[in-house]
């Protein structure tokens, strides 16, 4: 089978694509599709069809984030976070349902805030809510006593996550 029709066979099972840096990578059943400007190539993986790798995620909106989750959520979708960095609403798929992560990707943690803008107290209770209600129990209690409260981000290994109670990837 050629490198065309695995790929036209992907795109009929609804693959995810996911961009990091100038790498596109398209998960769908039974194997992950890479394609950069230099090469093509088939990595075969173990990842269930519907589990979406995370490569490197610096964040972003926490409402879109949230949207996202949910939609995943109702999809049956997981995520594997395998890639060097998650940090601030990345770290919000921690307690999506059958993900997992790398114990060496470092996660951030820090305050909510709108783009370097402090947010108001009634802003910043919601949103640290909407933030800590997608952590798992343990997490989220030192999350809401601790991180939410910093400016800088609270840098955690993978392994202290998998502590947590967040699967290893396997």
């Amino acid at each position: 089978m050629t490198f065309s029709n695995l790929f036209a066979r992907a795109a009929q099972v609804r693959p995810h694509v996911l961009l990091s840096g100038a790498v596109a990578v398209v998960v769908g059943v039974g194997a992950i599709f890479a394609s950069n400007s230099v090469q093509a190539q088939v990595i075969s993986a173990a990842f269930s069809p519907r589990q979406v790798v995370i490569g490197n995620d610096i964040g972003g909106d926490v409402g879109a984030r949230a949207n996202k989750i949910a939609l995943m959520r109702r999809n049956g979708e997981s995520v594997a976070i395998r890639g060097p960095s998650c940090y601030s609403a990345c770290t919000m798929y921690l307690a999506l349902p059958g993900s997992c992560v790398d114990r060496n990707t470092r996660f951030g943690f820090h305050a909510p805030g709108f783009y370097g803008r402090k947010a108001s107290s009634e802003q910043f209770e919601f949103w640290s809510r909407v933030i800590a209600d997608h952590y798992p129990a343990s997490l989220q209690k030192w999350y809401l006593t601790d991180a939410r409260y910093s400016s800088r981000l609270q840098m955690v290994a993978g392994e202290e996550i998998i502590r947590h109670g967040v699967p290893e990837c396997g």
